[in-house]
């Protein structure tokens, strides 16, 4: 074990709640480039990867047996998402129009701001925000 200050953790993630595990497997795979690294039946479950990122999504469901107080459920309101997921991309105009082409809901325009970089916000299937920024 580490002194506290450091875990020795071998990749990060992050679980994304959805209400259709399959609609939202296809839209990461697709339309970012996620592959499937693994899939789960029951309860619905995939875990998804992408430059050494871990994406988990799962359906929502009653607490699990190991954490009986907390209960996962999709996306309430999507005007307040309870997450942001980042991705960094090295030609936002590129990637802006084939996300346009596709059909992805996109949030807004490509954006300069002063401080440099740009950025522009699409939304996932469930309502989730997608930020995809170039530096």
């Amino acid at each position: 074990m580490t002194s506290g200050k450091q875990i020795p953790a071998t990749r990060a993630g992050v679980i994304i709640t959805t209400k259709d595990v399959r609609v939202s497997t296809a839209f990461y795979s697709e339309h970012l480039g996620f592959d499937v690294e693994a899939t789960f039946d029951e309860p619905p479950y995939v875990i998804l990867q992408r430059n050494g990122m871990r994406l988990s999504l799962n359906q929502a469901a009653p607490p699990a047996d190991d954490l009986p107080a907390f209960a996962m459920s999709p996306i309430a309101t999507p005007a307040t998402p309870p997450l942001m997921l980042v991705l960094e991309v090295t030609d936002i105009d590129d990637v802006f129009a084939g996300l346009v082409a596709a059909g992805v809901k996109i949030e807004s325009e490509v954006y300069h701001p002063p401080w440099g970089g740009a950025r522009f916000f699409i939304s996932d299937p469930d309502g989730y925000v997608i930020e995809i920024e170039q530096f």
